[in-house]
């Protein structure tokens, strides 16, 4: 257990990185291991490789690239010492698969990333609306009822704010993949 303030919050720190992170990064394992229990296994070796090293860790940096890297490594170590009684990917492959992962983690994030901003920009009517749907899960039929509005009326400006979102997430995508 670490005995002084900075380790407690060096400690808090990688917890927080680690939690939020924890299911894409066992995702990202699973993907290079065709067998569940090996990927088990992996990710619980790099959730410990993650904690020793996390001092190495840059805070300027983001944690889940960093984290997959450590991963990728951790499955190269299982391969290399899995013997050759398994069926294993090619390394090649192995490589193609982990850099068409944390491509595709990156773009989640960033869709998810301009989803919320996207919504943060919303009219609160609107906004309103897209937290009863999706986040409450409340019929449009219920919306409707509560508000003195017709269903009909109801679902076409819930359409009219998806498009919206959408436009707004693409104009977002685009200038963040223009940034670099």
């Amino acid at each position: 257990m670490p005995t002084d303030e900075f380790d407690d919050d060096r400690y808090e720190q990688f917890l927080q990185y680690f939690l939020r992170d924890q299911t894409r990064i066992f995702a990202y394992v699973r993907t290079l291991l065709p067998q569940y229990a090996d990927a088990q296994d992996v990710f619980q070796r790099c959730s410990l490789t993650l904690w020793r090293h996390f001092d190495d860790f840059d805070n300027e940096r983001l944690f889940l690239p960093w984290a997959c890297g450590v991963a990728f490594n951790e499955v190269r170590n299982f391969r290399r010492t899995a013997g050759r009684d398994r069926l294993q990917f090619a390394d090649d492959l192995a490589e193609q698969l982990a850099d068409r992962r944390i491509a595709t983690l990156r773009q989640r994030d960033l869709r998810s990333s301009a989803m919320r901003k996207c919504v943060e920009h919303l009219k609160p009517t609107d906004r309103e609306l897209i937290q009863l749907v999706y986040e409450e899960m409340r019929p449009v039929t219920e919306i409707a009822e509560s508000a003195g509005k017709a269903v009909q009326t109801m679902y076409n400006r819930l359409s009219a704010v998806r498009r919206m979102l959408l436009q707004c997430i693409e104009k977002r995508i685009a200038s963040e993949e223009a940034l670099g």
